[in-house]
């Protein structure tokens, strides 16, 4: 993955993605001790009540992982709050095991389904050489 960083390499051709992390494991991600707990602890300690996840977690009265799905509002924030790691978890970061591979660059669309959580961006081919923007 390379999230964010832009291309100085001329025509890069851009694909978009579509993805669907299962929801058992958006929730078993959540239920880590560095993920929401650790989020739980840093808003108890720190609140930000004009935050959205702040304010969401504070309202449903900092629910575990299988719970805070449960609550719209929230679940909307977790989803978009960690969707790159969740991400970055779900696939790795190493170069591909087949070519062509993927590498992806953005998360524009995040919602948590029924089924899971759905993410929607943009990458590029793998096995091209890109030169990256140090800006």
């Amino acid at each position: 993955m390379n999230f964010g960083q832009h291309w100085r390499t001329p025509d890069v051709p851009l694909i978009s993605y579509f993805l669907e992390l299962p929801g058992a494991y958006f929730v078993a991600f959540l239920a880590e001790p560095e993920q929401l707990p650790a989020l739980i602890e840093d808003t108890r300690r720190f609140p930000e009540p004009t935050e959205a996840l702040d304010r969401a977690l504070i309202d449903a009265d900092f629910p575990g992982a299988a719970d805070a799905v449960k609550h719209p509002v929230l679940a909307r924030e977790l989803a978009r709050f960690f969707a790159h790691e969740a991400l970055l978890r779900w696939l790795g970061d190493g170069p591909p095991d087949l070519e062509p591979g993927f590498v992806l660059n953005s998360v524009d669309k995040v919602l948590l389904g029924p089924t899971g959580l759905l993410l929607e961006g943009q990458g590029r081919t793998s096995g091209i050489t890109v030169a990256y923007q140090d800006v």
